[in-house]
């Protein structure tokens, strides 16, 4: 008898999947749902027994599979890859187009000044280095994409009779972007050993990397907090000062990377990210 009403359940679960249509996230995600729309940008549907309408960037779309039995791929406008961490920032996409980051996860502010040393420096090098430098942050923060909300570009001014001389800057604004979270399941509890300390400090362009000592953490799933869907942990790591709270920005089975952000009174931040193996 307890097997007849399983299998009349399981054909009736079956039946209903049959009449949705199913939404497979780039995340990792699926959805069930009844399409209404597919347009140039984005998906419109309904989830099944309401009535309420939903849109979906097609960035945050892997695929679709329609109950009628088709399936349609969308290319996203931009292949983002997997950052882990500041060691993999050149990975990072910069974007000046909005659409770009639709569907994609809101991390925080980025921003860079590049100033010249003299008068005849190269405003291109400069522009390159503060666009290197938003990509560092924003790869210390867990994102792929930055999108650059405004550029200001100062030229040269060579001094003499009508004033003094002034250098050439470029100054950066914009925000981080991610196109995958961490989620809880693929965090792994357990002893970690540091591995890697980097740094970027508000005045320095380059990353610096800190001497490690041997430092045990200890990783405790049931003291995830989650913030806006990111994992977050308060950790005393004994090297990193000031710093209490850590996004996981990267697990698998052996690894976590963290990112701690301190700010100043002043509002300048200093950005860490942190490696830690998994002790055997």
């Amino acid at each position: 008898m307890r097997t007849r009403i399983f299998l009349l359940f399981f054909f009736a679960f079956e039946i209903c999947l049959a009449q949705t249509d199913t939404i497979f996230k780039m995340d990792g995600d699926v959805i069930a749902a009844n399409i209404l729309e597919v347009n140039e940008t984005s998906v419109k549907f309904l989830y099944p027994e309401e009535k309420a309408t939903h849109s979906l960037s097609k960035n945050a779309i892997a695929k679709v599979h329609f109950s009628s039995g088709r399936k349609q791929e969308f290319a996203v406008s931009h292949n983002l890859s997997r950052v882990k961490g500041c060691r993999e920032w050149d990975k990072v996409q910069v974007s000046r187009m909005e659409f770009e980051v639709h569907g994609l996860y809101k991390i925080d502010m980025v921003g860079a000044k590049a100033k010249g040393a003299t008068t005849l420096s190269s405003l291109a090098k400069l522009q390159d280095r503060a666009y290197n430098k938003v990509k560092i942050q924003t790869a210390m923060l867990g994102g792929n994409m930055a999108y650059i909300l405004e550029q200001n570009t100062e030229e040269a001014i060579f001094g003499g009779e009508n004033g003094p001389s002034k250098t050439p800057g470029v100054t950066l604004s914009g925000i981080a972007y991610t196109s995958r979270k961490v989620k809880e399941s693929e965090i792994n509890g357990g002893e970690y050993k540091i591995t890697a300390i980097y740094m970027l400090q508000a005045n320095e362009m380059d990353l610096e990397q800190k001497r490690v000592n041997e430092e045990v953490v200890h990783i405790h799933k049931d003291k995830l907090k989650n913030e806006n869907g990111f994992n977050k942990l308060n950790l005393h790591i004994k090297q990193v000062k000031k710093v209490y709270d850590y996004t996981i920005i990267y697990s698998d089975e052996k690894e976590l990377v963290l990112s701690g952000v301190f700010s100043s009174r002043q509002g300048k931040k200093k950005y860490y990210n942190v490696y830690l193996i998994k002790s055997v």
